[in-house]
């Protein structure tokens, strides 16, 4: 290593040198001697030392001297325009007291060399100082560094700052004084260490702690237990207690507590962890690529919605699943429904983040092509609740696929980049809708906000989805100092040109989905019926290009029905996929016509059809005619019967000359429907060519 003048170093085990921290003031190359001055003895006065520069050398090859480092104190780390002017002039002062000695590298020899130095007595005499003095500012000197400012003066240390003063029987501080001369103030407290336990002891116990109470409580709460018998006696004479007031139990809580104690004795772990712990990390520096992480979370939207079939239904708040890339923050995937949150509802976000796009917003009649919505993967890992993603169904199904990695409980900062994409939606969108609840921010007095909703399902989902692609093209300013590849490709700092930019370059975790994989894995199982009618699910009937040519409608109408294995998108009614057999993929089937009626809906509005079909049944079992038709026939019936037994005539007599019979009752009936009529009165007639009631005429019978 290099010797130069003003360098540091640390001596250990070096004969006729102590241990410690030394700065090298000189070298004298000529005669081979190094000036060395001793730098871990801060308070008194110290003299250089010399020492043979082979020997020094020697030491520093057998590693017993090695490089060093001395810290300055903070009120020399300051530039020149920081130093106040007044501090200035006192180190031009003192370095002109020094000047002639630290310039004449003779000096420093004799200094360090000899017992006596003559010149000192002489250079302070002629300075008008004191030996001692000039000692102590070449030692200042010396020690830090060898420059003018080291003769900076260090108020920063005067009056004992940051140190607890001792104890008198003088009180510290501003009297007390009296605004005007009737009122005489108490004298000041002295707080003693005894006083300080008690204060401590008073804190922990009643302030700093979960649900603490306030410090003015807690100051009486000492009053009670150490000054009782004072405040007491106080009270018997008729004078202020001698205690402890309110500034001093503050201003000691800060002496005897730092801050970061006081807040986290006044909080729990919880609450420390997510609200008041320290943010030093960036998730983005251990999940630098997209599909890294993906964040999954789910929260009920801030709005009513109505059914599509009887807009005065009022169906209440949906359900929104989002799915978020870590790295990028784009939104992957997304899923609204009625269901709380569930594996049912997660399970259909995870299969719409794994597929492509296009096709869903098709079917809330938004046209986008897959560059707009380029994702379509499965992520490294995916991190989600520890509620419904931790039981059997998420470890089988989703497992397969990716890794599974379950955040803490009450821990919502683990996912903190879908978390703050539902604040973005409900800020940029679900706020400004009619019937919404604000996020529960509803006034007393205000309307409620059922009466004013106005949108169905597929409207919310429509505008929610519109906003995803707005936050998507949304520009980050932390997108761009995450990566080098926007700036590189002149791109804005946008999720969506993140991870363009990424996938372009081949630095992602992600993989492509199979589809038929996601969607028997992930899609909603259901139990779909083969009928005549073609495939019958909730009411609703599909078909295929296999149900045609396999005739298998037909087949069901000869043979009967038999159930299939489907796979139902909660999203929409167009279409359910269903499995023939057990060695078949899933094939999907469309919607029929005579079916027409659910086209374009979500798969919920037919479960809510069913609800009212059920429920108009049980309002109306039977109606109240059919209850007195039920008591006209039963009385027609009992007459019947009645005759039926007076009749003394055998069954053969019964049926004989049936013919006969039937023509006489139609000639019976036939009379007595004309004697009705002529029974009735007549209206004169209006013309004397009208033409005159006739009699029955028979129509011509059948030939046998």
């Amino acid at each position: 290593m290099e010797l130069v003048k003003n360098s540091v170093w640390n001596v250990r085990k070096v004969d006729g040198v102590p241990s410690g921290l030394y700065r090298v003031l000189q070298i004298f190359e000529d005669i081979s001697c190094l000036i060395l001055f001793y730098l871990d003895n801060p308070k008194g006065i110290t003299r250089p030392m010399a020492i043979e520069l082979d020997k020094f050398s020697k030491y520093i090859k057998q590693k017993q001297i090695l490089e060093g480092r001395f810290l300055l104190p903070p009120h020399l780390l300051l530039s020149e325009e920081e130093i106040d002017e007044s501090y200035k002039m006192i180190r031009d002062e003192n370095f002109s007291f020094i000047e002639g000695l630290v310039s004449d590298p003779e000096f420093v020899f004799d200094y360090a060399t000899k017992s006596r130095v003559p010149r000192l007595a002489k250079h302070a005499n002629s300075k008008g100082k004191a030996r001692t003095t000039i000692s102590r500012l070449l030692n200042s000197y010396w020690r830090y560094g060898q420059d003018k400012n080291a003769l900076l003066p260090a108020y920063q240390y005067s009056g004992g700052a940051g140190q607890q003063r001792k104890v008198s029987e003088k009180p510290l501080g501003a009297p007390k004084t009296s605004r005007t001369l009737a009122v005489e103030r108490p004298k000041t407290f002295i707080v003693t260490d005894t006083d300080k336990d008690n204060i401590r002891k008073s804190l922990k116990k009643h302030h700093l702690k979960t649900g603490g109470i306030n410090l003015v409580e807690t100051r009486k709460e000492l009053l009670r237990e150490y000054y009782a018998a004072e405040v007491k006696r106080a009270k018997a004479l008729g004078e202020a207690p001698y205690v402890p007031s309110y500034k001093q139990v503050r201003e000691w809580k800060y002496k005897l507590f730092t801050k970061n104690e006081i807040t986290e004795k006044s909080s729990t772990d919880r609450d420390y962890l997510l609200s008041k712990r320290e943010l030093l990390g960036d998730a983005k520096q251990k999940w630098p690529v997209p599909g890294s992480c993906f964040e999954i979370d789910a929260t009920v939207a801030d709005v009513h919605i109505v059914s599509s079939f009887g807009k005065q239904y009022v169906l209440g708040r949906p359900t929104i699943y989002s799915i978020v890339d870590r790295a990028s923050g784009l939104i992957v995937g997304l899923n609204v429904s009625l269901y709380f949150a569930s594996w049912r509802a997660a399970r259909q976000a995870l299969a719409n983040a794994f597929l492509p796009k296009a096709s869903y917003c098709k079917e809330f009649s938004i046209g986008i092509q897959e560059s707009d919505w380029p994702a379509a993967h499965i992520p490294l890992r995916l991190m989600c609740d520890n509620g419904e993603m931790i039981g059997l169904e998420p470890q089988k199904l989703v497992v397969p696929l990716t890794e599974l990695q379950l955040s803490p409980p009450y821990r919502p900062d683990f996912k903190a980049m879908v978390e703050r994409r539902f604040g973005l939606l409900n800020d940029e969108m679900i706020h400004k809708l009619l019937g919404t609840t604000r996020g529960g921010k509803v006034v007393r007095g205000d309307r409620d906000p059922r009466k004013d909703a106005i949108y169905t399902l597929k409207e919310f989902t429509a505008l929610l989805i519109d906003a995803v692609l707005e936050l998507n093209r949304s520009i980050y300013n932390s997108l761009a100092t995450s990566s080098s590849l926007l700036i590189e490709k002149n791109l804005s700092p946008t999720p969506l040109n993140f991870w363009k930019a990424h996938i372009a370059e081949h630095k992602h975790a992600l993989k492509l989905a199979d589809s038929s994989e996601v969607i028997s894995r992930l899609y909603p199982p259901a139990k779909a019926s083969m009928t005549r009618d073609g495939i019958e699910y909730n009411n609703m009937y599909y078909s295929c290009d296999r149900v045609v040519q396999g005739k298998l409608a037909s087949i069901a109408r000869t043979n009967g029905q038999w159930q299939l294995d489907a796979r139902i998108n909660e999203n929409t009614t167009n279409y359910i996929y269903v499995r023939f057999d057990k060695n078949d993929v899933f094939t999907k089937c469309n919607l029929l016509g005579k079916s027409n009626m659910m086209k374009d809906q979500p798969m919920h509005e037919s479960e809510f059809v069913m609800d009212w079909l059920d429920k108009n049944h049980e309002e109306n079992p039977i109606s109240v005619e059919s209850i007195d038709s039920k008591v006209i026939r039963t009385n027609i019936e009992r007459n019947a019967k009645t005759r039926a037994k007076n009749d003394d005539l055998t069954p053969t007599e019964k049926v004989k000359n049936t013919r006969e019979r039937r023509n006489i009752e139609i000639e019976k009936t036939a009379n007595k429907v004309e004697d009705n009529s002529v029974s009735l009165p007549q209206e004169k007639p209006k013309s004397n060519t009208e033409p005159k009631p006739s009699s029955v005429v028979y129509l011509p019978r059948r030939k046998r």
